[in-house]
């Protein structure tokens, strides 16, 4: 028979007017047994069980019914029922953390953060640590707005042994602390997440990238390796920086060459790094310098590698190894007149430091390839004075005579000779033979002679005579010269002797009367060019360069070959030699400076052109487009 359930409501209702709640009660069971989700019915039942003094069938009907509202979605009649639960059993704290739940889902942040925390301080007060813990966790994801809640959760976490968690949680924070732009807040938040995940690179470069902003180097160090630096410029320079302060010498050196590599500004960047190393640790600032040196000979830009290291050699005079490497490159890129100035600084720093035989090589090389200059002579001197040779002008002399020969070798001047030349060298002055001698000890040289036989001494006078010959514009074979010195015979002790003044004067008269070869390499130079062969031309170019008397035609000339060549660094060099020698017409000197200026302003070399320009300027006045070139090279230098 087919269960009425209308009759049995209505029978429900009838006893329930009688006062018979268990009679009610049995019926309603009947009706719920055949339709259980008759939420209604469900609930006058619990009402019921209520009523008749049975809390805890009460409390299992209302449960089931919240049950079903909050899967349901709706959320202030399981908050209802909740309640309804909550006056039968006020400690409930199951049901406490479900009406939290629910004002929660509501929006209703205030009553859940009070529910929970009725939870949190029952579970404190008898001593459940554990439990009391889960519910600070549990406020600290309640409201992301709460930061101080999430703040204490994460902390909390971190206590409970989750360390992950914790993380996590302040990671999450620091993000949200960002967006609303709470900097500092965020930043507070992160070192706690890289602190307990130290792995993360990119949370300790975000805080290395903070700390630097703020100038913090120190706290930079804190989060700062090479994992962390990556690829990122600012980093990089950081973590060399730190290096190098802390003497890591070698570490800095690997980081170089990525850092140089990875912006077009790198190299400026690291040079100014060194400048701000240079009053502490000179040798830390060469690190930076000598690795940007490296990357612009990579990129064969040899004049701004010259000029980094002669900036550095300024800063800090008599700096052997910087001294070394200036005169290497030097030589590679065929910048004579800069090696030149180079090696001069190396002897001096060489006599300095107290190195005699490294100073002695260089300053014989100095004094064969200009032995009228007294400088030289000096160095030579104070070389063999350091190396306690008994009688340094003996062995002076003996060099300049020609009895024991020079032995450097100059780079520059070993240049293959032309075929229209080769057939008439038997009749050409012997070239200067040049190689370093390396002995060094006094045991090495020469035993001093009785003063009647030993070499003349040089004299200022002498010394005077070969610079006004070297100067005039003739060749002069110097070293032949002063091997025709009277060299008599050590059982000789009268007879004639030449001095060194007689000798340059005849060596003179023989220029003037016999054949001019830097002429006959001008000429063939010129035929070459006439013949568009500049290859050849450049040979014979540089030979007749070294006589005053052509020095600017040919110099001019090989400058401007090179410029056109695309070869700036040796066209600024030749340009630069050309400029010193006196023109033939003052229109061609005028045209040889503005090419330099021109091409240095192109190099963005803006002191050096500004001079070269205003030179002209107070020599040819309003010249071509040089006063708006002089106004705009001005601003750049003044930053303006």
């Amino acid at each position: 028979m087919a269960f009425d359930r209308d009759s049995t409501l209505k029978k429900a209702e009838k006893l329930l007017r009688q006062g018979r709640l268990d009679g009610a009660i049995a019926e309603y069971v009947r009706v719920l047994e055949d339709q259980p989700r008759d939420w209604t019915t469900a609930n006058t039942l619990g009402d019921l069980y209520a009523r008749n003094g049975q809390p805890a069938e009460a409390v299992g009907h209302y449960s089931r019914i919240a049950g079903h509202f909050m899967e349901e979605g709706f959320y202030p009649k399981a908050a209802a029922l909740y309640k309804k639960i909550l006056k039968i059993d006020p400690d409930s704290e199951a049901v406490q953390l479900q009406l939290a739940e629910v004002s929660a889902r509501q929006g209703l942040l205030a009553d859940a953060k009070a529910y929970l925390s009725l939870v949190e301080s029952r579970r404190r007060k008898r001593g459940d640590r554990r439990g009391a813990a889960e519910i600070i966790v549990r406020l600290g994801t309640l409201d992301s707005g709460d930061f101080e809640a999430r703040q204490l959760a994460a902390r909390t976490l971190e206590d409970m042994g989750q360390a992950s968690g914790a993380a996590d949680a302040y990671k999450a924070m620091s993000d949200d602390l960002a967006e609303k732009g709470r900097t500092a807040d965020a930043l507070a938040a992160l070192r706690e997440y890289a602190r307990l995940a130290p792995g993360d690179p990119a949370a300790r470069a975000t805080l290395a990238r903070a700390a630097l902003e703020r100038g913090d180097l120190d706290g930079a160090r804190k989060h700062l390796d090479r994992e962390t630096a990556g690829s990122d410029p600012a980093l990089l320079l950081a973590l060399v920086e730190l290096d190098l302060r802390a003497g890591a010498i070698n570490r800095a050196r690997e980081l170089l060459p990525g850092l140089l590599a990875s912006s077009a500004d790198s190299r400026a960047r690291v040079v100014e790094l060194g400048w701000t190393l240079l009053d502490g640790n000179a040798e830390a600032a060469l690190i930076c310098v000598d690795a940007a040196v490296d990357a612009a000979l990579a990129a064969s830009d040899h004049l701004a590698a010259v000029r980094l290291l002669q900036e550095f050699v300024a800063r800090v005079p008599g700096h052997i190894p910087a001294l070394l490497k200036l005169v290497e490159i030097c030589v590679d890129a065929g910048l004579e007149s800069s090696m030149y100035e180079a090696q001069e600084r190396l002897a001096d720093a060489y006599l300095a430091a107290g190195h005699a035989a490294e100073a002695r090589a260089i300053a014989e090389d100095l004094v064969a390839r200009e032995p009228w200059e007294s400088a030289h002579i000096d160095r030579f001197r104070r070389s063999l004075v350091m190396l306690r040779v008994s009688d340094p002008d003996t062995v002076i002399a003996e060099r300049l005579s020609g009895q024991v020969p020079f032995m450097a070798r100059d780079p520059f001047f070993e240049l293959p000779v032309p075929a229209a030349e080769s057939a008439g060298a038997d009749d050409r002055p012997a070239p200067v033979a040049i190689a370093v001698d390396e002995s060094a000890g006094e045991e090495a040289l020469p035993a001093p002679q009785e003063p009647a036989t030993a070499a003349p001494a040089v004299r200022p006078e002498a010394v005077a005579a070969a610079r006004a010959t070297a100067t005039s514009g003739e060749e002069l074979d110097i070293t032949g010269a002063l091997g025709e010195l009277d060299a008599r015979p050590a059982a000789s002790t009268t007879g004639p002797s030449r001095n060194l003044e007689e000798v340059f004067q005849q060596k003179r008269d023989q220029a003037e009367s016999g054949p001019d070869y830097s002429t006959q390499h001008m000429i063939l130079a010129r035929t070459y060019l006439e013949m568009g062969r500049p290859d050849e031309a450049i040979a014979s170019l540089t030979t007749a360069a070294r006589s005053t008397r052509h020095r600017f035609e040919a110099a001019s000339v090989l400058g401007r070959l090179l410029r056109d060549r695309g070869e700036r660094t040796g066209a600024i060099d030749w340009l630069e030699r050309a400029a010193e020698a006196p023109p033939p017409e003052p229109e061609q000197g005028h045209a040889l400076l503005y090419d330099l200026g021109v091409l240095l302003d192109d190099e963005g070399e803006v002191v050096r052109a500004l001079a070269v320009f205003l030179e002209l300027q107070a020599e040819a006045g309003d010249y071509r487009d040089v006063p708006s070139r002089i106004d705009r090279l001005a601003r750049a230098q003044s930053g303006g």
